[in-house]
């Protein structure tokens, strides 16, 4: 439908003049005497009465320039006023169409929606996607648009459903293949424990976060050095043990045995072979 009427303009006032020139010159005249001034400490009361007098050009100039601002802004808002009244005239005709008309768009976009999610289960159920990974396919706000075809929105639903299920595929194979590996890595484990018969075993809890990413036989590797570490530790300990005792040990040989005697010692090196002996099953006397 074409408008055969135009709004236009029939009076306009609004232009603006003042004495702009003459209020100029007379402030360059008045103002004269206030340049070059120096502040000192002697002149310091006058120029700050000096400055005061200045500010009061400015000041009654801003307020001239607020009270004129006011003033002409008021034709502007009568304007306005008076086209939102004509405006109204055209609301009025327009609302209750506009709500007809989203009521329509509303029940129209609901039964796509529905038809979207229809299909989704659908795609859940034929590609057998568990609810977890359903959650993760994210609805595109362009399917509701009405110049959105349904067999595009299929086609596109249809496409990530089947990276979602390759997603879930790729997750159940690695959970899998971890529990697998997981039983192998306890066995290897368990091997080495029976093998090395350490004073502190390796529990598979110590070994399981390292190796649990990596190929079998490097796993395998990697543990089997990590118990012939801590065995070699364990040897190193029990030796200097023995090699601490035997250095403070003077030995008299009897037809029935050895007799053993040991001088200067601290507390604590008493109390480590007192342990030694009684570990080995030794009989031995305090002097």
């Amino acid at each position: 439908m074409e408008i055969n009427l135009t709004p236009i303009v029939s009076q306009n006032q609004q232009v603006f003049k003042w004495n702009k020139d003459e209020i100029k010159s007379y402030f360059e005249a008045q103002l004269e005497k206030y340049k070059g001034l120096v502040v000192t400490e002697d002149n310091y009361k006058e120029m700050v009465s000096a400055k005061n007098e200045i500010v009061k050009y400015r000041t009654t100039l801003d307020k001239f320039c607020k009270e004129k601002k006011r003033e002409l802004k008021r034709p502007i808002e009568l304007f306005e006023e008076e086209v939102n009244e004509v405006l109204k005239v055209v609301y009025d005709a327009e609302k209750p169409l506009a709500e007809q008309i989203k009521y329509f768009d509303e029940k129209e976009a609901q039964a796509k929606t529905d038809a979207i999610n229809k299909f989704i289960e659908k795609m859940v159920e034929k590609y057998g996607v568990r609810e977890e990974y359903a959650n993760q396919l994210q609805h595109d706000k362009r399917w509701l648009n009405k110049t959105a075809k349904m067999k595009d929105i299929e086609i596109s639903i249809e496409g990530m459903m089947i990276e979602i299920s390759k997603r879930q595929q790729s997750d159940d194979d690695y959970k899998q293949i971890l529990a697998e590996k997981k039983g192998m890595i306890e066995f290897v484990v368990d091997t080495c424990n029976q093998q090395y018969e350490l004073a502190t075993p390796i529990t598979f809890d110590e070994c399981w976060d390292v190796v649990k990413d990596m190929p079998l036989d490097q796993a395998r590797e990697l543990i089997n050095a990590k118990f012939a570490e801590r065995n070699e530790m364990e040897e190193a300990a029990r030796a200097s043990i023995t090699n601490e005792t035997v250095e403070k040990i003077e030995v008299v040989e009897t037809k029935t045995g050895f007799t053993v005697t040991v001088y200067d010692l601290t507390e604590d090196d008493v109390k480590d072979l007192t342990d030694f002996l009684e570990m080995r099953g030794y009989k031995y006397k305090e002097v």
